[in-house]
């Protein structure tokens, strides 16, 4: 006879409360601790292999773009971007499908939910406040302490004068880095430490030093302040659209600027 048959109140099962990064409920085990469920083998596998992903994207995206010189001739400056891009957004969205289809993580808990008028506020404000640390520190580097500038310069070869590939670039900085070096690194760390604010300094660490190869190593310094901001909006916010509409904000005034000045210049 069952409970309900027998006037008995029916039991349901209880679930843990788990961090944003741990989406799937788990029936209540007081024999298994809640950071033995954060690092099961079946979910460690895809989360090891999609921060090794990550760790070495510069790796593969730097020698990638920078190959647009050697196709150029044969596919045209514009066929060799073109490719290249598609190379490396098939390389974000093969990250993604691991954590999304192997890890089974949902797009929400790394902050891609529905996009809000909230979203859009934080992502002004927060292009605002990069902007405003990266200026003070830049000021703090190279007007205090005389240090030699060669950002600019350096981002200009990137964009090479160009408008549309500047935008290109600043949408695939905003989307790609925040969503590796903000969502997935921090909520899988996250699963792995069982420290939210440890696992945040760690990817922001290894997202400044990734720079290290496009950039001189003093030009990391604002490049930190800027990083600092992202990460702590994200802790805050949990909301990647935000995070993703700043950076690309940020990236792309400074970026088009660049290509406008490398326009005029050679005309």
């Amino acid at each position: 006879m069952t409970r309900r048959r027998m006037g008995l109140p029916i039991r349901r099962p209880q679930t843990l409360p788990l961090s944003p990064g741990c989406d799937i409920a788990i029936p209540n085990r007081p024999d298994i601790a809640l950071t033995d469920l954060r690092t099961m083998p079946d979910r460690r596998g895809p989360i090891l292999l999609c921060l090794g992903l990550i760790l070495v994207y510069p790796l593969f995206s730097v020698p990638v773009q920078a190959s647009i010189h050697t196709l150029a001739p044969g596919l045209g400056e514009i066929g060799a971007r073109v490719v290249t891009e598609g190379a490396i957004w098939l390389y974000a969205v093969i990250v993604l499908a691991i954590a999304l289809f192997w890890e089974r993580r949902t797009l929400a808990s790394i902050g891609l939910g529905k996009f809000t008028f909230a979203s859009l506020g934080f992502g002004v404000g927060g292009a605002l406040l990069i902007a405003g640390a990266g200026a003070l520190v830049a000021y703090v580097v190279y007007g205090l302490l005389h240090q030699p500038e060669h950002a600019d310069a350096q981002a200009a070869a990137l964009v090479g004068g160009s408008v549309v590939y500047a935008v290109c670039l600043a949408v695939r900085a905003g989307v790609i880095e925040e969503i590796f070096f903000r969502g997935l690194a921090i909520e899988q760390l996250t699963v792995l430490t069982g420290r939210r604010w440890l696992s945040a300094f760690v990817a922001t660490a290894v997202f400044v030093l990734i720079h290290a190869l496009h950039f001189d190593w003093i030009q990391l310094v604002p490049i930190a302040a800027v990083s600092i901001v992202l990460a702590g909006l994200y802790l805050w916010r949990h909301d990647l659209w935000a995070n993703i509409l700043a950076h690309f904000a940020v990236d792309a005034a400074g970026l088009v600027t660049l290509a406008l000045q490398a326009h005029r210049l050679s005309h």
